[in-house]
């Protein structure tokens, strides 16, 4: 079993905070850590590229409305 993994994460936001940077920053993140982690598999970069193309399809089969359920 892998140690220190991430278990929970939570983001607690003040009432003036700007929710189009904080989602944006977390957009970000989530970019840096799906980068990572395919860099590591060692997967042709074909592979990667449809892995890629998956979480594509899968976010949008989840969008309503302009946001993703």
């Amino acid at each position: 079993m892998k140690k220190n993994l991430v278990r929970n994460v939570s983001v607690h936001i003040y009432d003036g905070a700007d929710l189009n940077a904080l989602a944006d920053m977390i957009s970000d993140l989530h970019a840096d850590i799906i980068e990572r982690r395919l860099k590591d598999s060692g997967l042709s970069p074909k592979q990667q590229a449809e892995v890629i193309d998956r979480i594509i399809e899968n976010l949008k089969s989840r969008e309503q409305n302009g946001l993703i359920k």
